[in-house]
């Protein structure tokens, strides 16, 4: 499985080639597909990505698992109704979507958020907003992530 860590900002040319960061490019080549898959986050203004292997995952518990409800089976649904396949070319980048672009509000910058088996893109100054209200609140609440299991559905 594919582990993605770190936090990289790389800007994006006028054709919406971007390149993405090295080390997750090394975790996505030892997949089938040899680029990611993207879709719109439906959290914020932001892009999920992952590898093909999460996403034949998906697709293989949707086949074998009848405990979705109704609400979980749509929302995957969306997902694969709108993922984009898009493949690394000879220089590792990929062409960033018009559609992806404009619901990430991104303009010459792509912040690649690491988030363990899956990452987001992001405008960057949209994701210095949230992080700080994240830090915010953590501190507020006196949080302290423990490594445990992400729950699921987040």
């Amino acid at each position: 499985m594919a582990l993605f860590l770190s936090t990289t900002i790389n800007k994006m040319d006028s054709k919406c080639r971007v390149s993405v960061p090295s080390n997750f490019r090394s975790s996505l080549q030892k997949q089938s597909f040899k680029g990611l898959i993207a879709f719109p986050s439906y959290k914020g203004p932001n892009i999920d990505a992952c590898g093909i292997d999460r996403m034949e995952r998906i697709s293989d518990d949707l086949d074998n698992n009848n405990e979705y409800s109704q609400e979980e089976f749509d929302l995957i649904s969306l997902y694969f109704g709108e993922a984009e396949q898009l493949p690394f070319d000879k220089e590792g980048r990929i062409v960033m979507p018009k559609k992806l672009v404009e619901h990430a509000l991104i303009k010459n910058e792509v912040l690649f958020v690491g988030l363990g088996p899956t990452f987001q893109m992001w405008n960057p100054e949209k994701y210095k907003k949230i992080k700080e209200l994240t830090i915010k609140r953590a501190s507020e609440k006196k949080l302290n992530p423990r490594l445990k299991p992400i729950p699921k559905g987040v």
